[in-house]
């Protein structure tokens, strides 16, 4: 029987996302948690998702800072999740244009996937030590101890049916840090942490991404799942 397969897919400007190293790391994590896994550059490639394996690909993290997100792009990927793969989004991949402070309409497929986009970082500092507290009234995050790390700040604006299951306290109150939805058979997890090379060295945030493929992915193929 083959291996489940998993695709990071990068794209976008690098000046102020590490894409390269997260692309790796993420294939990396993948791998370490029994797929087989590759990585891509460029929003285009999900357009083949349904053809890159002949069985489709079974796990999609993704990762892009802005660049091109076409329409046939972003159907293609709600298509192959409400088919039932998993989607893993990661940091800077629910920064869509705006105009007026609100979402560009032509990203509305993405940010419905997603469940969230990013509004702004907030009041400064825009990156502090704080702890990340879980629910453990999830099963993804149930087990997973709250714990700190130093990481730059998103305020998020959250789809009506995005379930928090980590985040930080801030001033104006809980900012999300991990949320998950539904898709049809599919299911997508969301991290905000991602933002450079400390997150792929902390135990915890590895954790916090190793246990969002196995819920994206479901029991049945994966132990990685609590």
């Amino acid at each position: 029987m083959n291996p489940p397969t998993a695709l990071a897919v990068i794209g976008g400007d690098d000046v102020y996302e590490d894409l390269f190293t997260a692309g790796g790391a993420l294939a990396g994590l993948a791998a370490e948690a029994g797929l087989a896994a590759r990585t891509a550059m460029g929003t285009g490639r999900l357009t083949q998702l349904g053809g890159m394996t002949g069985a489709g690909t079974d796990l999609v993290l993704l990762y892009t800072a802005m660049g091109s997100f076409s329409r046939p792009a972003q159907d293609a990927l709600a298509a192959a999740v409400r088919a039932g793969a998993g989607l893993v989004a990661v940091h800077s991949a629910n920064v869509f244009p705006a105009r007026e402070g609100a979402l560009d309409p032509a990203y509305r497929r993405a940010f419905a996937l997603i469940g969230s986009r990013y509004a702004s970082h907030g009041p400064p500092p825009h990156e502090s030590r704080f702890t990340v507290q879980t629910d453990q009234g999830h099963p993804l995050t149930r087990g997973l101890g709250d714990f700190e790390i130093t990481h730059e700040h998103y305020h998020l604006e959250l789809a009506p049916d995005a379930r928090v299951v980590a985040w930080r306290d801030a001033a104006a109150g809980q900012e999300p840090v991990a949320h998950v939805r539904e898709e049809g058979r599919g299911r997508v997890a969301y991290v905000q942490l991602g933002h450079d090379m400390r997150v792929w060295a902390d135990p915890k945030a590895r954790a916090l991404m190793t246990r969002c493929i196995g819920w994206v992915l479901r029991p049945r193929q994966l132990g990685v799942t609590p």
